[in-house]
């Protein structure tokens, strides 16, 4: 919501959708960069001193880029949505460190994160929804206040909820080795491939489904083609999490990855809008036990003293396949057509899969 808000109201306060474009480009590159600088704080200092603080910075970021918008230098104003970007609370990360701290037994966390994949999938059917009836219906700028409500609300309430907080670690972990850094670790660092093309097939479809459907003149019906791969995720989730016995979670993004793969396989041999719509459905079945498995292998392998940081980078991985699944996409649409960008989708998927067979095998 956040990001489609500030394009709205950029927009509208500024009339420029090249300043609007560059406003949301900067918002997701400044949370993807500093996103884990900011959980490495709240590892240390702990999320009941440090996420309200945050929190504020961002809200207050948000209004000054939606007040200065046309009315401030081009510069200033992406200034502002760097600050909110970069001071972004990570609501998924606090309550992924939460759980992790909570329940100790695998199939119990396996559980937990399906649950926050399932919601999180409900999120992105709603809020894309809610903003943009709340700027087209209400005012402009009404999207972002409603975003940044819920932003400081949630992640406030949650905060000073202390008796699940995770325990602060202070500038330095109390034990006589320093725990090594979270990019170091191993089996973490294939687990951000794997949510890397993730983000691509993320930012690709909704350029190549937008590209479809404005050539065959039915732009109408995009949203509900978009909304299948949330609403087959939503069923995913839900079945991951009943599952009676707990896989390894290498083997599930091994094989959800593949999954995936083969679902834009579908979208490149069937660039139509039906044939995108099935992609999105086989593909949906993939995400939410990639993103419940990529939480557990988080909590299974990065230090305690670091979760925070650990979860953070699972979503910095895919915010930048987004960037660059769309970036992508968008030359190839506008130089080949979709076709030729769905055969794209193909090659960004199987950086999901080369690291999924990676982490597997050791």
């Amino acid at each position: 919501m956040t990001g489609l808000g500030l394009l709205f109201s950029v927009q509208h306060t500024s009339g420029s959708f090249a300043l609007a474009g560059a406003a949301t480009g900067s918002f997701a590159v400044a949370e993807a960069a500093v996103g884990p600088q900011v959980a490495r704080l709240v590892d240390r200092w702990g999320q009941t001193v440090t996420v309200p603080a945050v929190t504020v910075v961002h809200v207050v970021a948000i209004i000054a880029a939606v007040l200065l918008a046309g009315s401030a230098p081009v510069a200033v104003t992406l200034a502002t949505v760097v600050v909110a970007g970069a001071a972004m609370p990570q609501p998924g990360a606090l309550s992924a460190a939460r759980w992790a701290g909570l329940l100790a037994e695998p199939t119990a966390l396996r559980v937990a994160f399906s649950l926050e994949a399932t919601v999180n999938d409900v999120a992105f059917l709603v809020g894309p929804v809610l903003a943009t009836l709340a700027s087209s219906l209400l005012l402009p700028w009404a999207g972002s206040a409603a975003a940044a409500m819920l932003v400081a609300v949630g992640c406030v309430v949650v905060s000073l909820q202390r008796s699940t907080a995770p325990r602060p670690h202070g500038p330095r972990v109390s034990d006589a080795r320093e725990p090594s850094p979270v990019l170091a670790v191993p089996g973490f660092r294939w687990t951000l491939g794997v949510n890397l093309g993730l983000g691509c097939f993320f930012g690709a479809v909704p350029l190549l489904v937008t590209a479809v459907a404005a050539d065959r003149g039915l732009q109408t019906v995009t949203g509900v083609v978009l909304a299948l791969s949330s609403a087959a995720s939503i069923v995913a989730g839900l079945a991951y999490g009943a599952l009676r016995t707990s896989p390894r979670p290498q083997a599930v993004q091994l094989m959800a990855s593949i999954v995936l793969c083969g679902a834009a396989l579908i979208g490149a041999a069937w660039p139509t809008l039906a044939g995108l719509a099935v992609m999105l459905l086989v593909g949906g079945t993939a995400i939410a036990p990639l993103v419940a498995s990529s939480s557990q292998i988080v909590q299974a392998t990065v230090p305690a003293a670091s979760l925070t940081q650990g979860f953070t980078w699972i979503n910095s991985a895919s915010a930048a396949g987004i960037a660059f699944g769309a970036a992508l996409t968008g030359i190839l649409v506008a130089r080949s057509g979709a076709g030729s960008a769905a055969i794209g989708l193909v090659s960004l998927v199987l950086i999901a899969v080369a690291s999924a067979v990676l982490a597997a095998r050791r």
